[in-house]
C-alpha cells in the first residue's frame, strides 16, 4: 500500500471519528432525556447504599518535648537489640540479665546506664550485659563510653570498661567471670 493511500485512509478514518462525536453533541442537546439521568432510577439503583461520610482532619496534637538525653539511651538500647538479632528483652534466654532490662538512661554524656529486675545477679552477670552492649551498640557508636548496670533495688551496680578499654581488651569474657 502506498504512503498516499495510508494517508487518505488515516484522514478518512480520523474524519469519521469526529463526524460521530459531533453528531453524538448535536443529538443530546435536542434530545432533553439523551445522556441525562433519570431521578428515580438514581434514586433505586442508589438505595441501600451506604453514604460515605468525608473523612475529618485530624486534629494537631501537642508535640512532646523529646529528651535529647533519653533519645540517645533509646538508639543505644536499639543497636543492642539489632546487634543481637532481638526485637525485645524478651527474646533474650531467660537465664542471662539481658532478659530482665527494665529501664535505661543516659546520666551523664556518653553513660548509658541500665537497670535490670532484681534477681540474685552476681558481678559477672552485670559485667557481661555491660560489655555486650559495648560490643554491640558501642562499637559503632564512639558516643557511648561507658555502661553502668545495675539492679532495680540498686545493692549491685556494675561500672563496664570505657568503650576504648574494651575494644582492646584480650579476652572476650569479663574478668569478674574468670
Amino acid at each position: 500500500m502506498s504512503r498516499a493511500t495510508k494517508r487518505v485512509i488515516g484522514n478518512v478514518s480520523v474524519l469519521t471519528v469526529l463526524v460521530a462525536l459531533v453528531a453524538v453533541l448535536v443529538f443530546s442537546a435536542m434530545s432533553p432525556t439523551f445522556l441525562k439521568n433519570d431521578a428515580k432510577l438514581t434514586a433505586e439503583a442508589n438505595a441501600g447504599t451506604p453514604i460515605v461520610q468525608a473523612m475529618s482532619t485530624p486534629k494537631p496534637t501537642p508535640t512532646k518535648a523529646v529528651d535529647p538525653a533519653q533519645a540517645w539511651a533509646d538508639d543505644q538500647m536499639i543497636s543492642l537489640l539489632n546487634g543481637n538479632s532481638k526485637s525485645s528483652f524478651d527474646d533474650f534466654n531467660p537465664e542471662i540479665a539481658h532478659h530482665y532490662i527494665e529501664s535505661w538512661s543516659q546520666p551523664k554524656p556518653g553513660v548509658l546506664a541500665i537497670t535490670v529486675k532484681d534477681k540474685n545477679w552476681s558481678k559477672c552477670d552485670l559485667d557481661s550485659l555491660g560489655m555486650n552492649v559495648l560490643d554491640t551498640a558501642g562499637w559503632d557508636n564512639p558516643g557511648l563510653v561507658q555502661v553502668v548496670v545495675s539492679s532495680e533495688s540498686g545493692s549491685l551496680v556494675r561500672e563496664s570498661l570505657t568503650n576504648e578499654e574494651n575494644k582492646n581488651r584480650k579476652s572476650a569474657i569479663p574478668d569478674s567471670c574468670a
